[in-house]
């Protein structure tokens, strides 16, 4: 039986139309199904697999946060995973070649292979892709308690360039503290990004190398500065320009210490936790790009 999960505000109520497309469509192929959708992605990361359910596969139908608590699923029960993507970043699903359409779904079930990815835990509660403090974070938090956002995905980045220039003209003034493995990297950092995969994908590449299937975790460190220097910063990462190593700070490891006003977390990486199907004949791991 295939396990599909949905949460009813990926996508802005796309994702759950795309899961029960899925679920007719595997179910016309022979597949025995059970959809389950949610409020919210707490509610899908608290669900246990039914007493005597034998399941094949999760299929986890939606964006990023959806599939960070769909993976704590599949983690938990050693269940292979299928995303599919339906959200605005998918930066997981896209580090794997995965679309979000019902035939490749499909396909992917009928002929796909099992391979091991990493996943990535802060105080425990597991992610897939990246946590971020400072800034970046303060920018999205403010983007999402908006509630409905634009359906296209022009305008949702226009918001959240939108609402950037809010922050840029009066960057954060606490600094942030981050060790990794061990070796303090920063104490007055002003934004960081630990990251298991691309982080902000193809418009603000802070991690360009990072892989799901390395082991390590990338950590993007800007130090606090100037706005001038901030500015300056972000624009050569938008536009893929090199950043000095006095300007920014690319490193990996396996364990990231951050401190940031009151939030403490303690990052580490879950090196081949999560059982993945991906397309077969396929690489084992997503092809490497230059740091």
């Amino acid at each position: 039986m295939v396990q599909i999960f949905a949460t009813r505000g990926s996508g802005n109520g796309r994702a759950l139309g795309l899961a029960r497309r899925l679920q007719a469509a595997l179910e016309a192929r022979g597949w025995r199904t059970r959809l389950d959708d949610f409020a919210d992605v707490r509610r899908l990361a608290r669900w246990r697999r039914p007493r005597g359910a034998r399941i094949s596969h999760i299929v986890c139908v939606g964006g990023d946060g959806t599939m960070s608590a769909a993976a704590r699923v599949a983690i938990r029960h050693q269940i292979p995973f299928v995303p599919v993507p339906s959200g605005f970043g998918n930066l997981f699903a896209r580090a794997f070649g995965h679309r979000g359409r019902v035939e490749a779904v499909v396909e992917l079930l009928d002929h796909g292979q099992i391979i091991r990815a990493d996943a990535a835990a802060a105080n425990g509660e597991i992610f897939l892709c990246h946590s971020s403090y400072g800034m970046l974070a303060q920018i999205q938090a403010a983007v999402e308690a908006v509630g409905a956002q634009p359906r296209s995905r022009l305008r949702r980045l226009l918001a959240y360039v939108w609402t950037a220039r809010r922050f840029l003209v009066d960057p954060p003034r606490s600094a942030i503290r981050v060790e990794v493995d061990g070796r303090i990297v920063s104490r007055r950092a002003a934004l960081v990004t630990v990251a298991n995969v691309e982080a902000y994908g193809g418009f603000l590449s802070l991690t360009p190398a990072a892989s799901p299937t390395d082991g390590l975790l990338d950590v993007f460190v800007l130090p606090r500065t100037t706005r001038l220097a901030l500015w300056g910063g972000l624009l050569r990462r938008l536009l893929r320009r090199p950043i000095a190593a006095a300007d920014a700070l690319l490193v990996r490891g396996r364990r990231v210490s951050v401190e940031a006003g009151t939030v403490r977390d303690e990052i580490e990486v879950l090196p081949r936790a999560l059982r993945l199907l991906v397309a077969s004949p396929s690489p084992s791991h997503p092809p490497a790009r230059a740091a």
